[in-house]
């Protein structure tokens, strides 16, 4: 587990668990919890200090939601933590879909279909 620290000094409230999620850096990590959880903060911290460690790049994150609202938000909270740390992105800039519409950006997709 290994946290960028920026993040550790703009972001300190973050409890052990929310630690553990941002700091995950080995590979995909499914993130399960109730409302009021947590999970949307971690996941936006975790895409950031992905992009500050340098184990991703702006063009490989890709943000999946259940809906339109939570897909527009995701953008403007990353995007906002992403600035406070120091990283300059746009939230348009962000590749962010709801399950239906990133299944069906994969299906229209022209390389599938060969």
């Amino acid at each position: 587990m290994t946290i960028a620290p920026v993040i550790q000094r703009v972001h300190p409230q973050l409890d052990a668990r929310q630690r553990e999620v941002v700091g995950h850096t080995d590979g995909p990590l499914l993130v399960v919890a109730g409302p009021g959880s947590g999970k949307t903060t971690c996941i936006e911290r975790r895409a950031v200090n992905l992009l500050l460690l340098g184990e991703a790049c702006l063009d490989e994150l890709v943000f999946c939601t259940f809906g339109r609202d939570a897909a527009m938000e995701l953008g403007q909270r990353f995007s906002a933590s992403a600035q406070t740390c120091g990283i300059a992105v746009a939230a348009s800039t962000v590749r962010i879909a709801t399950i239906h519409g990133l299944c069906h950006r994969l299906l229209a997709s022209p390389t599938l279909a060969g």
